[in-house]
């Protein structure tokens, strides 16, 4: 089931010797494919466009498709049994989401995906993805190692938000996001709503605006809408 306003394309405007086509075909799903396999499975793709807010699959519906993002942002998302929205990730241009779902054995989408912008995916179809992979020993050898890569990081994350008091994830977050150093001092984009970005840190949005209020009065930081400044990484970085 997909909800929203979303407006089909056919997948055949994507041409070789294109910027669409170089940043499909770099992502580790099909770098081990050769040539010839991953144009045999272009024709099956398609380009779906979603406006904000709008749903493109929830959790419990059949998963048919993985999806490969090539602008916006798209939220994974659970609710919990106390009707809190948590959100699982965020993912950008030139990733994918519900893949893992190629590999279970109930093929059921297990969260909720969620346009945070206007964004636009690629549809591939499960089915013929397996195909391709069972005729495919490179192909299935990188997705190993890709899905190793990504176990460690999952892996760290949890030890940092079960380890790490909130003031640290925060500290560790702008780090993160910054994208202009100028000696002691750093400009961070917020790129995410506040309260998604509280969900990831695991604190509710009441708790973050605290820390930037305190991060604030200590002369830390200075913030302007969607721009942090940071006067000082010596004094940020202890808490990271």
């Amino acid at each position: 089931m997909i909800d929203g306003s979303n407006e089909v394309l056919n997948f055949p405007c994507m041409e070789k010797d294109t910027v669409q086509y170089d940043a499909v075909r770099r992502h580790y799903l099909f770098s081990g494919l050769d040539e010839e396999t991953f144009d045999g499975l272009v024709p099956h793709m398609a380009v779906e466009a979603f406006e904000k807010g709008a749903t493109l699959f929830h959790r419990g519906d059949q998963a048919s498709n993985f999806y490969f993002v090539e602008s916006g942002q798209i939220e994974l998302s659970l609710i919990s049994a106390d009707g809190q929205k948590k959100v699982i990730e965020v993912v950008s241009h030139d990733r994918t989401f519900a893949e893992a779902v190629l590999f279970m054995r109930e093929s059921k989408y297990p969260v909720t995906a969620e346009a945070l912008s206007d964004s636009s995916v690629l549809r591939i179809p499960n089915q013929c993805y397996l195909d391709l992979l069972c005729n495919s020993p490179d192909a299935c050898m990188r997705l190993l190692s890709d899905v190793s890569r990504h176990l460690h990081a999952r892996v760290r994350e949890i030890e940092r938000l079960t380890i790490q008091n909130a003031r640290t994830r925060l500290s560790g977050y702008l780090i993160d996001h910054i994208v202009e150093t100028n000696d002691d001092e750093a400009t961070v984009r917020l790129d995410l709503p506040r309260h998604v970005i509280a969900s990831r840190l695991s604190v509710t949005p009441e708790t973050l605006s605290r820390l930037f209020r305190a991060m604030s009065n200590d002369g830390i930081i200075t913030i302007d809408d969607r721009l942090v400044f940071v006067h000082s990484l010596t004094r940020l970085r202890p808490y990271d």
